[in-house]
């Protein structure tokens, strides 16, 4: 089989790889990274309070470089946050940090609350929303998961692959046993999400 791929060093195929996810290349990637599905460049931006220069990716990550951070808003799945952490062993990053959203499953939890996970399996990551039955629920509830989402475990595995430190915060954006997230919310919840979001970045 014939390769249509142009005769490139290793390096500078991979470098094209890196700025496919990122939208520039390793070298331009700060010390810590933030990575978030749920929060957008320019929401992050207007709370973290400096501004950044963006940049949109071929796969359709947002990034943001700012003095010394690159936040990254990623696509919901799994896969997009494996992929993503994965190749940041071949930049400057140190530390990653994530912002998630999950469906509060312990008791106790309210929409808006900030949930700052002690241990990874503390968030259970399904596979298909179809996994968030009740029977499901309260079985993860006694043994002591916090709250489900899709990423989180994903988020940790490629990390330790990587070996790269790595911290969470998540905001309870639902609650499947009580209000899942197909239900509307009110604006007293609305307003508290974007407070706990405001939280999170002005704590990074």
């Amino acid at each position: 089989m014939v390769s249509n791929w142009p005769l490139e060093t290793k390096k500078g195929m991979n470098n094209k790889l890196f700025k496919a996810f990122f939208g520039v290349e390793p070298k331009s990637v700060r010390g810590t990274v933030v990575i978030s599905p749920i929060i957008y460049p320019k929401q992050f931006e207007a709370e973290f309070g400096e501004k950044g220069n963006h940049y949109k990716s071929v796969l359709s990550y947002l990034v943001a470089n700012f003095k010394n951070l690159t936040f990254i808003k990623t696509p919901m799945t799994q896969s997009a946050v494996h992929d993503l952490i994965v190749l940041l062993k071949g930049s400057k990053c140190k530390n990653i940090i994530f912002i998630g959203a999950i469906g509060g499953i312990a008791k106790g939890l309210k929409i808006g609350d900030v949930v700052l996970p002690d241990k990874a399996k503390e968030i259970c990551s399904l596979k298909s929303i179809h996994d968030e039955t009740r029977t499901n629920m309260v079985v993860l509830r006694k043994k002591g998961v916090i709250g489900i989402d899709f990423e989180a475990q994903s988020f940790y595995k490629a990390a330790r692959k990587v070996n790269i430190f790595a911290g969470s915060a998540f905001i309870v954006t639902d609650l499947p046993l009580t209000k899942p997230f197909y239900q509307t919310k009110t604006q007293k919840e609305r307003e508290k999400i974007k407070k706990a979001v405001k939280f999170i970045v002005h704590s990074i």
